[in-house]
């Protein structure tokens, strides 16, 4: 999201989300180069068509808690930066997840620069790539708008429905080995009904661990953890 705030608040605060989207969207798609970029004290190569991550991404990597020996996923990698940083903190094994190819080389292409063995990527929707496996923490930074992307890098916004959201809720619980941890970001301009409703559905608990609101105050992103009822 922008950093900067408008001189007149917006009337319509998710026509304004939408632009701005759309503007990151039309950035993302006409660069040509690489460039870097620090998160969560990184230094990451960004692709073009890939999203870069934000204040989200530096939230969840921050409230992410990672014991030695973990097995951990991430969906939706992007740089890959959230896999990485569950690498650092010393997790045995990362696998991180991304329907979008060039995110899948982008990442790669990162742990490569980092030196990390222990981290691989994967291309495919939501937790097919990983079929049969179950892990200690599954991280998912999903797309937050409710709206049909016409392409994989409008995917890192816009998601018709929220479908992917819908799917990870019906289906994470085979994922997860017993006592494992599930961190789930979102953003307040999103349907705020969506994840409590979800929960509920699923049989699951959902707590907030954790947020922040951008500098020019008109979007907070939040972490929540998500436990099945089963675990608790």
């Amino acid at each position: 999201m922008s950093n900067q705030r408008p001189s007149t608040p917006p009337k319509d605060l998710a026509a304004y989300h939408l632009s701005v989207q759309r503007a990151e969207i039309d950035e993302l798609s006409n660069r040509t180069q690489p460039f870097d970029k620090q998160i969560s004290g990184m230094t990451l190569t960004v692709f073009p068509r890939v999203y870069p991550g934000g204040l989200d991404t530096e939230l969840l990597c921050e409230v992410m808690q990672i014991a030695a020996g973990d097995h951990v996923v991430e969906i939706g990698t992007g740089t890959g930066a959230v896999a990485l940083k569950a690498a650092r903190a010393g997790a045995a094994r990362v696998v991180g997840v991304d329907l979008n190819p060039d995110a899948v080389r982008n990442a790669e292409a990162n742990r490569q620069r980092l030196g990390l063995n222990s981290v691989e990527f994967r291309e495919g929707p939501l937790f097919e790539p990983v079929a049969g496996e179950t892990f200690d923490v599954i991280a998912i930074n999903p797309p937050y708008t409710n709206k049909k992307p016409a392409n994989k890098t409008e995917i890192c916004f816009w998601d018709e429905d929220n479908q992917l959201t819908k799917a990870f809720f019906a289906n994470y619980a085979q994922y997860l080995n017993p006592g494992g941890r599930v961190y789930f970001s979102w953003a307040d301009f999103a349907d705020p009904t969506l994840l409590p409703r979800l929960a509920g559905s699923s049989s699951s608990t959902l707590e907030l661990i954790g947020s922040r609101a951008t500098p020019s105050g008109l979007a907070t992103f939040c972490v929540y953890s998500v436990s099945p009822l089963t675990s608790v």
